[in-house]
């Protein structure tokens, strides 16, 4: 029930009540009143009469004379009187005559009359089997020097009297009515005066929870109601303010957790998880609802989960490395830092992911090709160190025999001066001072300086080397020193794993946009499971043949740096035992 309504009840009853009570008591007053302004005057009138039937009771009773009196004094009172003898024989009656009176019973028991005959007035108030009314009786005693000799009684019916309490009645009734309806509109002003700002207080309470907080509530008293108004605008202000803060504070972090690169998980004591930024849900893919989840239904790994279960137990930072499997290989840095709420003292743990893949790739590539640096320039160092002490030996006094050792110490120098070269050629085109002088050229004219350049290698081989039919204007743009350079070390690739009479071919393909150019040879191939690595620095499938052809195994890789400054990719088809194919696009002019 409304408060408006309950007001308006408790209004309405307490003024039913009041206007109740004092209806009754002021019926009540008036009754009593005007019964006892009726027993005054009727004791007023019973004493005359006590005076008058003085005399008739002490001279003599004559009852005929007595009772004529009565009948005459009876008419004048509009009454009935009644005189009764001390033993409480009636004498007199002005409503009975003759044998009706003589038949009357005896009054001594009557109360108004025993009290008269005590010497006090008497008072009654009964039901009258003579004329079927209630009556009021009053008696006083008939003394003469000093002894009671009868009793003078005086009865009225209340007839009158009822009339007029009947009269106050209704005046009452009608006065509480009014009183009453206007008491009932009263109470429902007041209620509804009251509780209108408390509707509103209820309205805006409501606009609140919604996180509205623009309406204010109207003040118009100074009283309870007025400082309860005045308490919920601050109320209101001061939310909408700290609403307002939390929000940005929100917002920023969110901000801030969304554009970081490392991946987020904070999880409370119990083990469940709070929050997960965009980064780590990218890393691991997840896709499904994990806040209020258990960690180790987030990320299923055992050993992910026994280091955050341990950092929760023991409360401490710790840092580990885990390599993970699914949904990709990748490897982890994953830092721990353990945070604890100010105000209720809950305690949570932050992991921190930091993604290790790339690094860890990075620092396999440098000690691999730290140990393939020594491995290359070991070999031939040692063959030229050997070959040299064999010279200090004596092989120098022999005119042959050191000239045969010379020729091997000068291969083995150029192929240390090869992979030297080779190295700083890498290194300049991986620096970020590399700059490429793109400008456009003809294919046509590169391909025939690249076969120019490398027939004669072809020739000793017996090898074919041949181009397709490229046409004149066929232009693309690049820096033609660097595609040249490129072009050179595929065709040099295919000249030497290619065997006696073979053949090579240089192709162009047009692509559109783009110009895709191709060298295609039927030499040994490459089995698939090397393809993936042989544009890795001193990566060669057959590591001894290699040597014995004077590779490196940096050639592929500086093709392969070449064409991606040029913004393109480079590609292999192969066949182990059939050839291979190496392409490459650039755009056309």
């Amino acid at each position: 029930m409304q408060v408006k309504y309950k007001l308006f009840l408790t209004y309405f009853l307490l003024s039913f009540l009041v206007l109740s009570i004092a209806g009754f008591y002021i019926y009540s007053s008036e009754r009593t009143r005007l019964l006892a302004q009726l027993e005054q005057n009727m004791q007023y009138e019973t004493q005359l009469l006590s005076q008058i039937f003085l005399r008739p009771l002490s001279d003599s009773v004559d009852i005929q004379v007595t009772d004529s009196l009565t009948d005459m004094l009876g008419k004048d009172v509009d009454g009935r009187i009644t005189i009764i003898n001390r033993q409480g024989k009636v004498i007199g009656d002005s409503y009975e005559s003759g044998p009706a009176l003589l038949s009357l019973e005896n009054h001594q028991d009557r109360p108004e009359v025993a009290e008269a005959l005590q010497g006090q007035t008497g008072k009654s108030v009964r039901y009258s089997y003579t004329i079927k009314v209630d009556m009021l009786y009053v008696a006083v005693p008939i003394q003469a020097q000093g002894k009671v000799i009868g009793v003078a009684r005086l009865a009225l019916p209340l007839t009158e009297l009822k009339r007029q309490q009947q009269l106050i009645l209704n005046v009452i009734l009608l006065g509480f009515l009014v009183a009453f309806v206007i008491s009932l509109l009263l109470s429902f002003g007041f209620s509804s005066q009251v509780t209108k700002p408390l509707r509103q207080m209820m309205l805006i309470g409501r606009r609140m929870s919604g996180g509205d907080f623009t309406r204010t509530i109207k003040v118009k008293t100074k009283d309870e109601i007025g400082e309860l108004g005045n308490t919920l605008n601050l109320i209101s202000q001061e939310l909408s303010d700290k609403l307002t803060q939390i929000t940005s504070d929100r917002t920023q972090l969110q901000t801030i957790l969304s554009s970081m690169i490392e991946g987020v998980m904070a999880v409370d004591q119990p083990g469940k998880v709070l929050l997960v930024n965009d980064a780590l849900m990218r890393m691991f893919e997840l896709n499904t609802p994990f806040i209020g989840k258990p960690h180790f239904e987030v990320i299923r790994d055992h050993e992910l989960n026994e280091f955050i279960q341990d950092v929760l137990s023991n409360q401490h930072e710790k840092r580990t490395e885990i390599s993970f499997i699914r949904p990709q290989e990748r490897d982890f840095m994953i830092q721990a830092a353990i945070v604890e709420k100010e105000r209720k003292g809950a305690i949570f743990a932050l992991f921190v992911f930091h993604d290790i893949t790339e690094f860890k790739k990075i620092d396999k590539v440098r000690k691999d090709f730290v140990a393939n640096v020594s491995h290359e320039l070991r070999t031939p160092l040692t063959s030229i160190k050997g070959f040299v002490e064999a010279l200090k030996d004596g092989a120098m006094n022999d005119p042959g025999q050191a000239a045969r050792f010379l020729s091997v110490i000068s291969q083995h120098t150029d192929r240390m001066n090869q992979i030297i070269s080779d190295l700083l050629q890498l290194s300049q085109i991986e620096s970020k001072e590399f700059e490429l002088k793109i400008e456009p050229f003809s294919v046509r004219e590169l391909v025939e300086e690249v076969v120019y350049s490398l027939k004669r290698s072809a020739e000793r081989k017996l090898q074919r080397l041949e181009t397709s039919s490229i046409p004149e204007d066929q232009k693309v743009f690049g820096d033609r020193y660097r595609i040249g350079q490129a072009l050179t070390n595929l065709v040099d690739n295919a000249i030497k794993y290619t065997p006696e009479k073979g053949n090579i071919r240089i192709e162009t393909r047009d692509q559109g946009d783009r110009v895709e150019i191709a060298v295609i040879d039927n030499g040994v191939g490459i089995p698939s499971a090397d393809l993936p690595r042989i544009f890795e620095r001193f990566y060669t499938v057959d590591k001894g043949r290699s040597r014995e052809l004077g590779g490196t195994g940096l050639g592929l890789s500086i093709v392969k740096h070449i064409i991606e400054t040029h913004g393109g990719k480079i590609s292999v088809l192969s066949q182990l035992g059939k050839g291979s194919e190496f392409s490459f696009a650039l755009k056309k002019v």
